[in-house]
Order: C-alpha cells, then structure tokens, then sequence
C-alpha cells in the first residue's frame, strides 16, 4: 500500500523541477500546469517521494471537483501501489470502511492511507469530522482544480491541521472572483511555486502543435433585436459602474439578463450554418477526430421547434451529413461515456458533440480538429477545452481549432442611450477577443490566425476590431 512510482515511471524534466519547487517551500503550493502535461503525475511523484521521507507514514488526501476524477485518480493511485478508498455519494457507502482505515493507520497496523473524495464531500461537515481523526499524523491533501476550492462555500472547509498542502490547476486564478483566488493562494502557502505553460509544453514535443482559424457570425434578424433589447436592460442596470465594481451575487436581475445574453450568444443561429458549411467543404466523408464544443442553450428551428443546441448539432452531423457523431454529456453513464470514448479513439465514431463534462479531467487525445460553438469568455473554460484538443496522440502531428466569434450589432448610434449600448457591445466583443487573442497566440498560423486551405470568414478579426474602435488589441 506504500506509495511508489510504476516500474519505467520517472518525471520529465519540469516535473522534477516542480516537484523540487514545490519541496523548497515546505511542502507547499500551487503548480500552474497546462492542461495535458501531467499534473497528476507530477503529484503522485511528489507524493511518493513525501511518503519515503516520512519512512513510507504517510496519509494522502485527494480532492476533485468531480465524480469521475476520483475514478480516474483511483487508476492513477493504484498504479502507485496504492489501494484507495473512494469517499463519494452517500456517507453510508465508504463511512465505515474510511474510519476503519484511520483507526488502522493510527494504531500502525497499515504504513500508507489513501482517501480520493470529490469536493462537495471533502467540504461537508461529516468528511471534516472524519478528517480531525488525523490530527498529529503527516498528512499530504492534494487539491485537483484547485480553483473549485475558492468558492465561498468550499474554501471554508480547507483544513488547517493538514501541513502538506498541494494545488493543481492549469488556470488556478478564479474569474472574477479576487477574494477567492487570493484565499487558495494564502491557504496553499502564497500561491504558484511552479508554472509550465503551453508554449514550453509545445516546444518541448508534450502537447500537440496546432492552427486557430477564428469564424466571424453575425446574429440573425430576431436575435440581433433581443440582443439589444438585453443589452439596453442591462444598461439601465449597471449605469456607469466599471466591470469590477459589479456584485453578480447582489444583483439577481443583472445576473439573470447577463445569462441570457450569454446563451444568446452561445446558441446563435449562425453558428449552425457556418459548421454545416465547413463540414461540407472538408467533406463529411473525411471528418474523423473532430469534437465540437456546444452551449447549454436552446435553438428555434425552422418549424419553430424549440431545441437544445446539441440536440440540433447531432442532428445536423447525423442525419443530414452522415457524420457518425455523438452526443457526450452527463446524461450518459459511465459504461456508455467509456465507450464513446473508445469509439472515437478507434475512428468508429467520428465526431463528438458535447456540453461542459469534457472541460476538466476528460482525456481526448485523438481529437485533431474542434469546433468551438459555445463562446465561452470565461478564461478557465476555454483554456481547460483547448489543453483536450492538444494532447499527443499516435499518428496526430497537429490540431486545428475552429472558433466561432460572434459579432454584436454595429449601433446606429442615433436614438437615446446607444451611446451606452454601444460601450456594453464593445465591453462584450473585448471578452471575446480576449479569448482570440489567448488561442492565437501560440498557434502555428499566428498573427493572422487563418488557414489559405481552409474556409474562414469573409470579414477578419481586424475589421471586427474596426468596427468596434478595438485595433489595439
């Protein structure tokens, strides 16, 4: 049950050299790793190295956001040696077996402890409880996005007792949110003691290199008014209050008209066509590998039924280009993702079409060309979705990212309080070309960030940034 590394498992030089950082400050720490370059690994490492130090008297805590990391952490572990006990779902489940193994490990009748637990049942009151048997004992917690853990209602369960403190993220800031990413950078022993980023990683042959081809849609009709008519709403709302003097949690209609202009966004119709239009360029017949990313939103269709963007999607890829895809959601239970997941790596599935659940922890190395629908503007979702699409795989020698970049209607500037409206597009297209500039910038194709071989839009990012008065960007 002693932590050690598989036979043939050694760190790569940066992972050593996190390790060691991490080390140099007592056992404490943020490492700000790009998404596919082994966090996992690294900690296990550092963990194992921790637990021969302490003569193999170790108790390992890990915390994930969800159910299916601790599955994956649960592989990871046993491939150390270790036999962990998983602490999710009801407390009937794994309470008995948990507190046994503390008593054991407290009274010398084991060496090692492993606990694999998601967040929410890390936080609550029974797990802390539990977690106080451990007082006086060298104690490792691992944090897994370690980001979750600024939340409110989670950072106060971040324990104390527990001097060994390890944090994992490839985006460890939290977005808009200073006092919870300051409370994981305080609790973690002053935040990052080690960065790898992506330029490094893709230097370095451990992620794949990739093309970035930004797409240009413009709303229809229908949506361009209720996009204004939102925009107007939320105008009135925030007045003349900068974007970090907003309170969303104090202000439930701001927050509420906010989230539907970002569906809004997110399911714009225009996206529909332009995916079809490129999947018939390069050929259904040729797809293979590709994953799009949906919104969580709805659609109108042409007979006026209401249908979820990735319903529509499938339907599209499906039935009317003969694209064998499918949906990849938390709607699908474990046995069925792990078998979608093999499909697609075999090329008996071509396409992928999913909401959210690939965003962390989900491995898609095969993945060689994606279609980015949903718009996130939120820095730890793109970035968590990009770092999916650049994981090696055999035969793979680049990615090609294909993102959908919505403009907003260009003002008239005539009538009473466009002037406002237009500051609110303006501050909007700027999140969304925060994302562009993010993507482009280590992208074989960067600056122009266009493929000659493949179909972009008719207008460039730098007319949008035109229209916008945005060309400093």
């Amino acid at each position: 049950m002693t932590l050690r590394p598989p036979e043939g498992i050694s760190p790569r030089p940066y992972q050593q050299d996190a390790i060691d950082a991490w080390k140099a400050n007592q056992g404490q720490g943020v490492l700000n790793m790009a998404t596919g370059t082994g966090k996992t690994i690294t900690a296990l490492l550092a963990a194992a190295d921790l637990t021969a130090l302490q003569n193999d008297r170790l108790a390992l805590i890990v915390a994930a956001p969800y159910q299916h990391l601790v599955d994956q952490w649960r592989t990871v572990v046993a491939d150390f040696g270790g036999q962990p006990y998983l602490a999710y779902q009801s407390r009937n489940r794994w309470t008995d077996d948990v507190v046994g193994a503390i008593t054991e490990f407290q009274n010398e009748s084991r060496d090692s402890l492993q606990i694999i637990t998601t967040h929410k049942t890390f936080a609550s009151d029974h797990f802390q409880q539990i977690l106080g048997r451990l007082n006086g004992v060298e104690t490792l917690l691992i944090a897994d996005e370690v980001h979750h853990l600024g939340a409110p209602h989670l950072r106060q369960s971040l324990p104390r007792q527990v001097r060994a403190r390890l944090g994992l993220s490839a985006t460890p800031d939290r977005w808009y949110d200073d006092e919870g990413t300051s409370a994981i950078y305080e609790y973690f022993a002053n935040g990052v003691v080690f960065e790898y980023g992506l330029e490094p990683a893709i230097a370095n042959g451990y992620l794949s290199e990739y093309y970035y081809v930004p797409h240009i849609v413009h709303f229809t009709d229908d949506e361009a008014e209720e996009y204004l008519a939102l925009s107007r709403a939320i105008g009135r709302l925030i007045g003349d209050q900068p974007d970090d003097a907003i309170n969303l949690e104090e202000d439930e209609q701001l927050k509420h008209i906010l989230f539907k202009r970002a569906r809004l966004i997110g399911t714009a119709e225009n996206k529909l066509h332009r995916v079809r239009s490129l999947i018939e360029r390069i050929g259904p017949e040729e797809m293979h590998h590709a994953l799009v990313y949906c919104g969580d939103g709805s659609i109108e269709t042409e007979g006026r039924e209401v249908k979820r963007q990735l319903r529509r999607v499938t339907e599209i890829l499906g039935t009317e280009l003969s694209v064998r895809a499918h949906q990849f959601t938390y709607e699908e239970n474990q046995s069925t993702r792990e078998r979608l997941l093999h499909d697609f790596e075999e090329g008996t599935l071509q396409a992928l079409v999913a909401i959210r659940c690939l965003d962390e922890g989900v491995d898609v190395p095969a993945t060689e060309t994606a279609f980015m629908l949903a718009s996130s503007t939120n820095p730890r979702q793109f970035v968590q979705r990009r770092g999916r699409i650049l994981r090696p795989h055999e035969g793979k020698e680049y990615a090609v990212i294909h993102d959908f970049v919505v403009s907003p209607p260009v003002n008239s500037m005539g009538s009473e309080g466009d002037d406002a409206v237009f500051s609110i597009e303006r501050n909007l297209l700027k999140k969304e070309l925060a994302r562009v500039s993010t993507f482009a910038e280590h992208a074989r194709n960067h600056p122009d960030a266009e493929l000659s071989r493949i179909p972009t839009s008719p207008e460039s990012i730098a007319d949008l940034k035109q229209s916008f008065n945005l060309l400093d960007m």
